[in-house]
């Protein structure tokens, strides 16, 4: 019961994750939210195999070493724009 929860689950936040996308593509971070939908699908579909398969093997490791990249590459992008943003500022 709860493989099929997880990928009925997992799908509905993917796609939630690009319908947000959708509306802040042309936002400054609208890139970062895209990486986050990457990430959120990434990881429902590591946790599904990881719950049918039952062990964790070496493709699996690196689909989360994968993951965790996405998701400090999305966390470095988010950190960027807003020091971009900050300096266009004027707050004096």
């Amino acid at each position: 019961m709860s493989v099929p929860f997880a990928i009925v689950t997992g799908t509905g936040a993917g796609l939630l994750a690009l319908l947000s996308w959708e509306v802040f593509r042309e936002s400054p971070f609208g890139t970062a939210v895209a990486m986050v939908a990457l990430v959120m699908s990434g990881t429902t579909v590591y946790h599904t195999v990881l719950l049918v398969v039952g062990t964790e093997s070496t493709a699996l490791r690196i689909l989360r070493g994968s993951v965790y990249t996405l998701l400090a590459v999305s966390i470095w992008i988010v950190v960027y724009r807003h020091r971009a943003i900050q300096r266009g500022s004027t707050l004096e």
